[in-house]
Protein backbone atom coordinates (compact mmCIF):
# COMPACT_ATOMS: atom_id res chain seq x y z
CA UNK A 1 0.00 0.00 0.00
CA UNK A 2 0.88 3.58 -0.59
CA UNK A 3 0.16 6.55 1.03
CA UNK A 4 -1.85 9.49 -0.71
CA UNK A 5 -3.11 12.98 -0.28
CA UNK A 6 -6.23 12.55 -1.77
CA UNK A 7 -7.93 16.04 -3.05
CA UNK A 8 -11.46 15.45 -3.83
CA UNK A 9 -13.14 18.14 -5.85
CA UNK A 10 -17.02 18.48 -6.48
CA UNK A 11 -18.61 20.15 -9.56
CA UNK A 12 -22.25 21.27 -10.22
CA UNK A 13 -23.86 21.90 -13.59
CA UNK A 14 -25.43 24.17 -12.46
CA UNK A 15 -22.92 26.72 -10.50
CA UNK A 16 -22.11 28.21 -14.15
CA UNK A 17 -18.25 27.96 -13.88
CA UNK A 18 -15.72 26.01 -13.88
CA UNK A 19 -14.16 25.98 -10.24
CA UNK A 20 -15.06 22.92 -7.84
CA UNK A 21 -18.06 23.81 -5.33
CA UNK A 22 -16.55 21.76 -2.53
CA UNK A 23 -13.01 20.44 -2.07
CA UNK A 24 -12.26 17.95 0.45
CA UNK A 25 -8.24 16.98 1.22
CA UNK A 26 -6.89 13.90 3.00
CA UNK A 27 -4.11 11.31 3.18
CA UNK A 28 -4.89 7.96 2.92
CA UNK A 29 -3.29 4.33 2.76
CA UNK A 30 -4.07 3.30 -0.52
CA UNK A 31 -3.70 -0.08 -2.61
CA UNK A 32 -4.93 0.61 -6.12
CA UNK A 33 -6.74 4.52 -6.58
CA UNK A 34 -8.48 3.47 -9.44
CA UNK A 35 -10.35 0.61 -7.29
CA UNK A 36 -10.35 2.64 -4.42
CA UNK A 37 -12.88 5.17 -6.13
CA UNK A 38 -14.93 2.33 -8.11
CA UNK A 39 -15.68 0.90 -4.80
CA UNK A 40 -17.03 4.66 -3.33
CA UNK A 41 -19.35 4.54 -6.26
CA UNK A 42 -19.96 0.65 -6.40
CA UNK A 43 -23.87 1.24 -5.89
CA UNK A 44 -24.17 4.16 -8.18
CA UNK A 45 -25.69 3.16 -11.42
CA UNK A 46 -25.11 5.26 -14.67
CA UNK A 47 -21.97 6.27 -14.01
CA UNK A 48 -18.19 6.79 -15.64
CA UNK A 49 -14.65 6.73 -14.99
CA UNK A 50 -11.96 8.61 -16.52
CA UNK A 51 -8.37 8.08 -15.37
CA UNK A 52 -5.64 10.58 -16.28
CA UNK A 53 -2.38 11.12 -14.91
CA UNK A 54 -1.28 14.69 -14.71
CA UNK A 55 2.21 16.11 -13.32
CA UNK A 56 3.18 12.68 -11.81
CA UNK A 57 -0.86 12.58 -9.68
CA UNK A 58 -3.06 9.94 -10.46
CA UNK A 59 -6.42 11.87 -11.20
CA UNK A 60 -9.83 9.77 -11.80
CA UNK A 61 -13.30 12.17 -12.42
CA UNK A 62 -16.43 9.81 -11.96
CA UNK A 63 -18.94 11.78 -14.48
CA UNK A 64 -22.36 11.38 -13.55
CA UNK A 65 -25.61 11.29 -15.58
CA UNK A 66 -27.07 14.37 -14.81
CA UNK A 67 -23.61 16.45 -15.26
CA UNK A 68 -22.28 16.56 -11.87
CA UNK A 69 -18.55 15.54 -11.83
CA UNK A 70 -16.40 14.68 -8.65
CA UNK A 71 -12.93 15.05 -9.53
CA UNK A 72 -10.15 12.35 -6.89
CA UNK A 73 -6.16 13.76 -7.34
CA UNK A 74 -3.82 11.02 -5.57
CA UNK A 75 -0.15 12.50 -4.93
CA UNK A 76 2.06 10.24 -3.69
CA UNK A 77 3.39 10.91 -0.62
Amino acid sequence: MKEYEIVKEVFNPCAGDQRPDTCEIEERMVEDPESYVKELYRHESHVEFLCTEQAGSFVIEVLFDSGRKHRYTFSAL
